[in-house]
């Protein structure tokens, strides 16, 4: 595992170790990535907390750094859709809702995904294939 993004690559996902859903999320990213530049965080790990600003640490959310700025919500999965393989551009149209919705969906999701998906003592582990992506 890495202890941070290299210098040419600016996007970091920080997520719910725990959360299965989250887990889930890193994998169909990894499988549906053009690029393959994202780096992933946990968002309780030391590189987590020198990095996260405080304003966003106590937030039920996903965080992601793209190049010095930070996207939380479905703000921070719509910033990764260009990374997306093509068929995957169909999630452009999340733009179409105002932000507050996307907020609420969001946060109600977030609020029940450990309920509905499960959780986890331990964040999946990727495959050696992909363990250069992880940061710590």
């Amino acid at each position: 595992m890495n202890t941070r993004p290299s210098s040419d690559t600016q996007i970091t996902l920080f997520l719910d170790s725990t959360c299965l859903l989250c887990n889930k999320t890193v994998q169909w990213i990894l499988m549906n990535e053009k690029d393959h530049i994202i780096h992933f965080c946990r968002l309780n790990s030391e590189f987590a907390n020198k990095t996260i600003p405080e304003e966003y640490k106590t937030i039920d959310t996903v965080i992601l750094l793209k190049n010095g700025d930070f996207y939380i919500y479905l703000d921070a999965f719509i910033q990764i859709i260009p990374n997306l393989k093509w068929y995957c551009k169909f999630l452009y149209m999340l733009v179409l809702l105002p932000p507050l919705i996307r907020k609420i969906i969001y946060k109600f999701i977030a609020r029940n995904r450990k309920k509905w998906f499960g959780e986890t003592q331990d964040c999946w582990l990727p495959t050696s294939q992909w363990k250069n992506r992880w940061v710590e």
